[in-house]
């Protein structure tokens, strides 16, 4: 018997998968900090699903430690991101040491938390965007 996907699972995930849209979120400079992952973000327009990309340095550990950090993440992205981030945004998510064994729940809040503080722009000084001295 062949085991099928039930239909409570989570739906797929809208990915960034080219090397120049890691790139373009990098440079917003966007970012929130937590224990095991730094959530990038990169505010877009329209209506469209948000994006989600997924990377773990070798700082991280060999492969398989890697990939398990990779997976936790994307589970975690794939139930919190529907309702929680924004539309038309662009999300990046570097895995941590701490995402291999953190707990998942916590691992979960903390990125309900790190959306909610960009969407906020709390990361930006002040809370507003940044200008340009006007002249």
């Amino acid at each position: 018997m062949i085991a099928t996907q039930t239909s409570t699972s989570a739906p797929k995930l809208a990915r960034i998968t080219k090397r120049p849209d890691y790139l373009a979120v990098a440079a917003t400079r966007r970012k929130w900090v937590t224990p095991s992952f730094i959530l990038q973000a990169m505010p877009g327009e329209g209506d469209s699903a948000p994006r989600a990309g997924f990377t773990v340095s070798k700082k991280v550990g060999k492969a398989v430690i890697r990939s398990k950090a990779r997976r936790r993440l994307k589970e975690a992205t794939r139930a919190i991101l529907p309702q929680h981030g924004l539309q038309g945004w662009s999300y990046v998510l570097i895995g941590r040491t701490a995402a291999t064994d953190y707990n998942f729940e916590k691992m979960q809040a903390d990125l309900k938390w790190a959306l909610a503080k960009l969407a906020s722009g709390a990361d930006l000084k002040g809370g507003k965007p940044r200008h340009s001295k006007a002249k």
